[in-house]
């Protein structure tokens, strides 16, 4: 009631002048200021205006505003560089100050804004929200200071205390918590939600970050995503993912779930590292080799017990054709190396013919079933060569028992 009649009393006492359908209080720039206009307080308005339906209140608002339309600018000199800007409110103290052909923005609180030039279709809602931008468009900034030095940077929403403080041109970020994002530069199209979440981004782009202190570590990471209280990624990684409350990836394109925790597929109570349970018969693996199906050379590396644990089992190799086998030793054509020969080998490379080096399978590793039919090889070499000893032994003790014979019948002679 009291304000009621103080503003009463006001507008009784004051220099009042009704002109066509303007309504001005005390001294305005012009008598005659456009159509539909409500004016009120000392160089507000200007002298050549045409702009209509416009409400400017306090001093100096929108003072050399010329055509620009159905504006409110209320506070100590909002709006007070305004042109041909329309469809703007701006209300605090120098809010939107600089804006002159700005359109469809809303500027709420001290110095919200005030250095908007020509950016479009924003609105800033706190204590110096936006104050640095200038030609920055379709920005939402709620929050103390939140956006306060964006410059050109548009299509972003910073809601929180300090979120996305640094942000100049970065683009199309959605930053909500304290101090969210704070960091950000010219980093595009990251979501960070949390408490510093995404702190201390600078560059990074295309980042999921949720989580109170998540994803501090990232200063120029693209496209990762880290959920969860304390979820990190090392920085400079790209395509990583962590989720859990204190995950941690250290790769690029790699996926880690929890820290320490059990994780369940089709169960809510997992009580092992993984525990898988489903009603399908069977757990299927695939695409485990580089390799064409018809070359592929290894599979059945693991089997599930009867207990649904899955376990190593004993390995299957697997050929293409007979011909990778070492049965090849066996047939009447194969060219079995002399024990001479091999021996002269082995000591001028250290190894078997066939076999290779210790430095060959540390650097390039090795074939499992090339290896295993070498290993063949080997063990039926040996086998010809006991063989050929056997048939040896045999052709001597022939010749011995013949020598026995031959002295025992020279002995008896005598």
């Amino acid at each position: 009631m009291k304000l009621l009649c103080s503003l009463t009393l006001l507008l009784l006492t004051s220099t009042l002048l009704a002109q066509n359908t303007n309504y001005i209080v005390t001294t305005a720039n012009s008598a005659t200021p456009g159509q539909h206009n409500t004016i009120i307080g000392p160089l507000a308005g200007n002298a050549a205006m045409t702009g209509d339906e416009n409400v400017f209140l306090g001093k100096s608002v929108g003072n050399v505003n010329t055509s620009g339309n159905q504006n409110t600018f209320l506070g100590y000199a909002t709006g007070a560089r305004n042109t041909t800007g329309s469809f703007n409110t701006f209300l605090g103290y120098i809010s939107g100050f600089a804006n002159t052909i700005g359109q469809y923005n809303t500027f709420l609180g001290y110095r919200a804004g005030d250095s908007n030039v020509s950016g479009s279709s924003n609105t800033f809602v706190g204590y110096r929200s936006g104050d640095d931008n200038t030609t920055g468009y379709s920005n939402t900034f709620v929050g103390y200071v939140a956006g306060q030095n964006n410059v050109n940077g548009h299509s972003n929403t910073f809601l929180g205390y300090f979120t996305g403080n640094a942000n100049t041109s970065g683009a199309q970020n959605t930053l909500i918590g304290y101090q969210a994002g704070y960091n950000t530069t010219i980093g595009e199209q990251n979501t960070f939600l949390g408490y510093q979440a995404g702190y201390n981004n600078t560059t990074g782009s295309n980042n999921i970050i949720i989580g109170p202190k998540s994803g501090t570590a990232i200063i120029t990471s693209d496209d990762n995503v880290l959920m969860g209280y304390n979820s990190q990624a090392e920085n400079g990684l790209k395509n990583a993912i962590a989720i859990g409350a204190n995950s941690r990836v250290a790769m690029s394109n790699s996926l880690i779930l929890g820290n320490q925790v059990n994780v369940g597929i089709g169960t809510s109570a997992p009580a092992n590292r993984l525990e898988v349970v489903s009603e399908s018969p069977s757990l299927t693996l695939t695409n485990l080799t580089n390799a064409s199906p018809a070359a592929q050379t290894t599979d059945q590396f693991l089997t599930v017990n009867e207990k649904g644990e899955v376990i190593k089992a004993r390995y299957q190799l697997r050929i293409n054709s007979p011909s990778e086998w070492s049965d090849k030793v066996f047939a009447s054509t194969y060219q079995l190396r002399s024990l001479p020969a091999v021996a002269t080998y082995v000591a001028q490379h250290g190894h078997l013919p066939g076999v290779p080096s210790a430095e060959q399978v540390a650097k390039e590793g090795v074939d499992l079933v090339k290896m295993n039919a070498t290993l063949l090889e080997k063990v039926e070499e040996l086998t010809l060569y006991g063989i050929q000893q056997d048939k040896k032994s045999e052709r001597q003790q022939k010749e011995i028992d013949e020598l026995k014979a031959l002295v025992k019948q020279l002995l008896e002679k005598k």
